[in-house]
C-alpha cells in the first residue's frame, strides 16, 4: 500500500480542517471579549494545520492514481484522524470525558448528533459541535464524489443524474470534483443563513442553525423553537440536503458560454446569453423534477405528512390545524433528511407514526446528498429488481431491462445494491447482537445500531442520547466504528480490512 497518497490527503484534509478553527476565535473576540479563548482555540488550530503541513510533507511525491486499497483506507481513517483535532476543545476544557468527548466528536462528524454534551455548556461548544457536522459532511461529499466510486462504484451514484456523470480515481479530476461539490454545499449554506436571518434570528443562531441543518447533524439545540418561519426555514434547508447535491451544481453553476459574433453589439450578445441562460436554467429545473429519486421523495412527504396531520388531528393531540401541519411536516423532513430534530416530545405519539418516521430516516434522502440511511436511488432500483424477476417468472422468456431516470443501470450496479442490502442487514443484526452485550437490551441494541448506522442519532420511542451514556467503555467504542462504518459504507472496511496486510509493507522497487 502506497502511504505517502494517503498521508497527502490527510495533510490537505488537516489543513482545511484547521480553518474552522477561525469561528470560535473571531467569537471569543467579538462577543465574548475573552481574549484566552480566542488563545486556546488558535493554538489548536496551529497544531492542526503543522500537523497537516508535516503529512503533506510526508506525502510527496505520490502517484497521480488512487489505487483502490488506498481510497479505502482514507475513507476510514479520516473520520479518526479528525476527531483526535475535534475532541481537544471538549476535552481540554473539562466538558466532556476523553471517550464520551471522542464520541460526541465522531457523531458530529458523522453528522449523527447524538449530543451528549451537557445542557449547561457554553455557546461556543456548541458553536464548535455545528462546525464539526459541518466540515464533517463537506468531507463526505468530497469523498462522494471522488473515493466512494472507486472503492464501490458508488452503488449508483452516476444513475442519479440525467447522462450519468464521470468519476476519476486522478488526482487533477478529484480535486476538481472536490471543488465543484464544496462550492454548492458553500452556496446552500450561506442561502440557508440568510433564510434563518430573515425568519428572526441573530446572526450567531443563524449560522449555527444552516450548518446543522444543511449538514443534516441535528442535535438537541433548536434555536428560535416555537416561531414558525425558523420551523419553515429549517424544513426547507433539510429538504434541501435531501437532494442530490451534484445536480444542484448542474442548475447553479452550468451558466452556457456567451457567443463572440463580430456582427453583433454588446447588447444584443447579452440578451441572448440571458436567453439561453433562462433556457438551460428551466431545462435542469424541469429534469430535477422528473428525476425518479425526487419524484419519490415527495410522494413519501405527501403520503406520511396527510398520514400524520390526520392522525394527530383526529386524536385530538393537536387541536389546532396549522400547529398540527408544522408538526408533520418539520418531523417528516427532518427525520426522512436524518437530521433528528424534533419541536417537541413525540413519546405520546402514535406507533404507526413513529413506524413512519422510522421507515423514513432508515431509508434516507438521494444517492448524492448529505443524509444518511439507505438512499431512495438503492430502493428504486431494489423494487425495479424485484418487479423485474417477477415478469421473468410469469415469461420465462422475457428479456428485461432495469432503467433509471433514462440510463440504464448495468448488472453490475444491481449487483452491488444487491449485495449491500444484504450486507447491511446482516451487520445490523451483527452490530445489535454486540451492543446488547454493552449495557442495554437486545432492543436497545438494533435501536442504537439503526441511529448509528444511519447517522440519525435519536430516535424518539427508541433510543435517546442517554442510551449511549450509559455503554459501557467498549459500547461506546464500538458505537464510534458503527457511526463511521455507516457513514462511509461496509464495502470501504471490508476492501480496507483486506488491504490491511499490505500496508506496513512498502512497495517493492521493481
Amino acid at each position: 500500500m502506497d502511504r505517502k497518497i494517503i498521508f497527502s490527503l490527510f495533510g490537505n484534509m488537516l489543513v482545511a480542517f484547521s480553518a474552522i478553527f477561525f469561528l470560535p476565535i473571531i467569537y471569543s473576540v467579538i462577543e465574548l471579549k475573552l481574549p484566552r479563548m480566542a488563545i486556546f482555540f488558535l493554538v489548536l488550530g496551529i497544531l492542526t494545520a503543522a500537523t497537516g503541513i508535516y503529512l503533506g510533507r510526508l506525502g510527496r511525491n505520490h502517484k497521480r492514481k488512487l489505487p483502490v486499497a488506498e481510497s479505502a483506507a482514507t475513507l476510514i481513517l479520516s473520520y479518526p484522524a479528525l476527531a483526535i483535532f475535534g475532541a481537544l476543545p471538549f476535552l481540554i476544557s473539562g466538558w466532556l470525558p476523553p471517550l464520551d468527548a471522542a464520541l460526541e466528536t465522531v457523531s458530529d462528524l458523522t453528522s449523527a448528533g447524538i449530543s451528549i454534551l451537557p445542557q449547561n455548556a457554553p455557546y461556543i461548544f456548541r458553536l464548535w459541535q455545528s462546525l464539526l457536522m459541518w466540515f464533517g459532511s463537506l468531507v463526505f461529499l468530497i469523498w462522494l464524489v471522488t473515493l466512494m466510486p472507486e472503492v464501490g462504484g458508488c452503488f449508483g451514484l452516476d444513475l442519479s443524474l440525467h447522462g450519468g456523470q464521470n468519476f476519476s480515481p486522478m488526482f487533477g479530476q478529484m480535486f476538481f470534483m472536490a471543488k465543484k461539490i464544496g462550492k454548492v454545499y458553500a452556496t446552500l449554506t450561506l442561502i440557508s443563513f440568510f433564510l434563518f436571518k430573515l425568519a428572526g434570528l441573530n446572526f450567531w443562531n443563524s449560522v449555527l442553525m444552516a450548518m446543522r441543518c444543511i449538514s443534516t447533524g441535528g442535535g438537541d439545540f433548536f434555536a428560535g423553537r416555537g416561531n414558525i418561519f425558523v420551523e419553515y426555514a429549517a424544513a426547507f434547508t433539510m429538504l434541501t440536503a435531501c437532494g442530490n447535491f451534484l445536480f444542484y451544481h448542474r442548475l447553479i453553476y452550468t451558466l452556457p458560454p456567451g457567443e463572440r459574433k463580430s456582427d453583433k453589439n454588446i447588447f444584443f450578445r447579452a440578451s441572448d446569453y440571458l436567453r439561453r441562460l433562462r433556457k438551460n436554467f428551466f431545462d435542469n429545473l424541469k429534469d430535477f423534477f422528473t428525476n425518479s429519486e425526487v419524484k419519490a421523495i415527495g410522494f413519501i412527504i405527501f403520503f406520511c405528512v396527510g398520514f400524520i396531520f390526520l392522525s394527530t388531528f383526529n386524536r385530538d393531540m393537536i387541536v389546532d390545524g396549522n400547529i398540527a401541519f408544522r408538526y408533520a411536516i418539520f418531523h417528516v423532513i427532518s427525520f426522512m433528511s436524518t437530521t433528528g430534530i424534533s419541536l417537541a416530545s413525540i413519546d405520546n405519539a402514535h406507533d404507526f407514526d413513529r413506524f413512519l418516521i422510522f421507515m423514513m430516516a432508515f431509508f434516507g434522502g438521494c444517492m448524492g446528498s448529505v443524509t444518511g440511511g439507505l438512499k431512495i436511488m438503492r430502493v428504486i432500483i431494489l423494487q425495479k429488481v424485484f418487479a423485474a424477476e417477477l415478469k421473468k417468472v410469469m415469461h420465462p422468456h422475457m428479456v428485461t431491462n432495469i432503467r433509471v431516470n433514462k440510463i440504464s443501470a448495468p448488472n453490475k450496479i444491481v449487483g452491488r445494491i444487491l449485495s449491500f442490502f444484504f450486507l447491511a442487514a446482516l451487520t445490523l443484526f451483527i452490530c445489535s447482537a454486540i451492543l446488547s452485550f454493552c449495557g442495554t437490551t437486545f432492543s436497545g441494541g438494533v435501536a442504537m445500531s439503526i441511529a448509528c448506522l444511519c447517522n440519525v442519532g435519536n430516535l424518539p420511542g427508541l433510543c435517546e442520547p442517554e442510551n449511549f451514556l450509559n455503554l459501557t467503555i467498549a459500547g461506546k467504542i464500538f458505537c464510534m466504528m458503527i457511526l463511521i462504518v455507516g457513514r462511509m459504507e461496509i464495502f470501504a472496511l471490508l476492501v480496507f480490512i483486506a488491504s490491511l496486510k499490505n500496508f506496513y509493507q512498502p512497495k517493492s522497487k521493481w
